[in-house]
């Protein structure tokens, strides 16, 4: 039995599809519906913040928190689920987009609590207008098998920009990693290279 030597091209793209796997298995977001289903979870500050959904997309869901007219000082308004139960025994991280929608810029965080432990990605300020960013949570010393609760912090020291006491921004599930897609191609292309060669 002859055994052919293998094209070039054909050990490139092995090497590509085995460089690209790990980037997708480590990662876990929440699903649109799961977003979509956001509630007020919490508050500090002392001020009263009413938080709705105010628009559904395929990805997610547009939110606004709104503070009294006697809220002042450093408000924070906790959006998200709890109760959850999840097993996210298989992922290292948890990601998720928030977009700053409103006219003045806004502190956002993103949180996971297990139960007993909660781990946050970092705070950060976004600017006005639809600027974002994508937070990313290690679930490192979590029990990732008892995922609880989930959810997001939107902040600021009130009013804002004179008067501003409403946040208005989007919430987007982290749509599938280019390295799958690069992952699938390769596959693919795997497949096309062998088929061509016999």
């Amino acid at each position: 039995m002859k055994i052919n030597k293998l094209p070039r091209s054909f050990i490139a793209v092995l090497l590509l599809s085995l460089v690209s796997l790990p980037a997708f298995a480590a990662n876990v977001t929440l699903t649109a519906a799961q977003i979509q289903s956001f509630t007020q979870v919490g508050s500090s500050g002392g001020g009263t913040p009413f938080t709705f959904n105010t628009n559904i997309d395929g990805l997610g869901a547009s939110f606004t928190t709104l503070w009294g007219s006697s809220d002042f000082g450093v408000q924070t308004a906790l959006v998200g689920l709890s109760g959850l139960g999840l097993d996210w025994s298989a992922f290292d991280t948890f990601s998720m987009t928030i977009a700053n929608n409103n006219e003045n810029g806004w502190d956002f965080n993103v949180f996971v609590f297990d139960g007993t432990t909660t781990n946050s990605a970092t705070l950060l300020t976004l600017p006005a207008d639809n600027s974002f960013t994508t937070f990313v949570v290690d679930l490192t010393g979590l029990t990732k098998t008892t995922i609880a609760d989930v959810y997001l912090s939107v902040s600021a020291d009130l009013p804002i920009g004179g008067s501003d006491r409403n946040a208005e921004y989007t919430v987007h599930a982290v749509p599938v990693p280019a390295s799958v897609w690069l992952f699938s191609s390769a596959l693919g292309l795997l497949v096309w290279i062998r088929r061509k060669a016999a």
